[in-house]
């Protein structure tokens, strides 16, 4: 699902080095070292992680899919206006992040992307955007760039109808 030979994005696994995982966030190294694998036995949440390779154990970046749903009446106007009036359809791009060593070089936009194309593969139930909580508003212009929408003004609440990626 990713156009580098090398990389590799895979759930996550019990011969992933979780503990020496930084991002320069402790809230999200926290989660990778201590949390995921829980919250991925109690069926909370998938973990994917980016390797240099299959048998790589060392984790180069992260992210965590969960279901969720979006009030209609969070959504813009003028595209709730052509929704039902009950809770949406979506998927939580909980977690994103990548090694502090290897930040800026397209890791992210890797993980993203693969996420988002993971979630389109689904079509056993029916999935309307994906919707992210992004951790800051310096991280908001990330998502913004590849079609997020903020569902409510200046929020770190962004969603991606997941139609609109086609476009892409």
């Amino acid at each position: 699902m990713n156009n580098d030979p090398k990389l590799s994005i895979q759930k996550l696994q019990s011969h992933h080095n979780k503990s020496s995982f930084k991002s320069g966030e402790s809230s999200l190294d926290n989660y990778i070292q201590q949390h995921a694998s829980q919250d991925i036995k109690r069926n909370l949440c998938k973990v994917y992680v980016a390797t240099n390779g299959l048998d790589s154990s060392d984790i180069l970046g992260y992210y965590s899919l969960s279901s969720q749903s979006i009030a209609c009446k969070k959504l813009p106007p003028d595209i709730a206006k052509k929704l039902p009036r009950y809770p949406i359809p979506a998927v939580l791009l909980g977690r994103l992040a990548v090694s502090q060593s290897i930040q800026k070089n397209g890791i992210g936009e890797l993980l993203l992307v693969d996420a988002i194309k993971r979630v389109k593969t689904i079509d056993q139930i029916g999935i309307y955007a994906m919707i992210v909580d992004a951790l800051n508003m310096n991280v908001v212009p990330f998502y913004l760039k590849y079609g997020f929408l903020y569902l409510e003004a200046n929020s770190t609440q962004l969603f991606l109808p997941l139609k609109s990626f086609n476009k892409k």
